[in-house]
């Protein structure tokens, strides 16, 4: 997937479950602000970033996170990840991996927290977060925005010159 100076790449995620990583800051200071699962990818990232629903954003919780402060968002799915157990497990794996500085609060199952206990299981998916994600984003920060309306600034009055200069020249 295309890295996206917007958030029209909401709508582009896919809709399959997922493990993902939200990341802040950019870097030698970027980390990880968050590991998650969802049944619905895009869905989840929609309420985390344009309907700031999720409880993580709203701050329901002791700790919050900041969607203005995300900087890259990372997912792996697998067909696994169908199974809410597999997902979940995975999860767990990831928390102890990634060392995420806010969790999901999600319910754990029994089965799934048996499951990441799995030696095997746990391999497979440490694996996994060591290689590549499925896909990746990079999002934009204020920071970013404000460049980019510099930026367009300045072409709007090179442009707004030429124009004149043709005028004087008619």
């Amino acid at each position: 997937m295309p890295r996206t100076p917007s958030f029209r790449f909401v709508s582009d995620l896919p809709t399959d479950p997922a493990l993902y990583v939200l990341y802040g800051g950019t870097g030698r200071s970027r980390h990880i602000a968050y590991v998650g699962v969802s049944g619905n990818l895009r869905r989840r990232i929609r309420q985390h970033f344009l309907k700031r629903q999720s409880s993580v954003v709203t701050g329901t919780s002791a700790a919050s996170l900041n969607p203005d402060l995300v900087t890259r968002l990372e997912w792996w799915l697998r067909e696994r990840f169908e199974d809410k157990d597999h997902l979940q497990a995975a999860e767990l794996v990831a928390f102890d991996k990634l060392e995420p500085t806010l969790r999901s609060r999600g319910r754990i199952t029994g089965e799934a927290e048996t499951l990441a206990e799995d030696r095997e299981f746990a391999e497979e998916v440490q694996a996994m977060l060591e290689g590549d994600p499925t896909g990746a984003v990079d999002i934009p920060t204020l920071s970013d925005a404000l460049s980019r309306i510099e930026r367009l600034e300045r072409r709007v009055d090179q442009l707004e010159q030429r124009l004149e200069e043709t005028q004087n020249d008619t």
